[in-house]
């Protein structure tokens, strides 16, 4: 079933391992030959130091990292 990308936004994105939150996808890389998805960039949670300087710690989780996709999470490998 596809998804919109303003519903995939809304998900939040936990590393299945550890359980731990990496926060939500704020935007996608597209392949430009193939045009599919090969990459979301997830903003990571802001920590309280970083939270008054406005940097804005951004992680990219490969499509392949996707694990099962639910729905209100998605569950990826292990990324660091």
């Amino acid at each position: 079933m596809p998804l919109k990308f303003s519903e995939v936004q809304q998900k939040e994105i936990i590393e299945a391992g550890s359980g731990r939150f990496i926060g939500y996808i704020i935007d996608a890389e597209v392949c430009a030959t193939t045009g599919m998805i090969t990459a979301f960039l997830v903003a990571e949670p802001k920590k309280m130091f970083n939270f008054f300087h406005g940097d804005e710690s951004v992680r990219r989780v490969l499509i392949s990292d996707i694990l099962v996709i639910g729905k209100d999470v998605i569950l990826v490998k292990d990324v660091s």
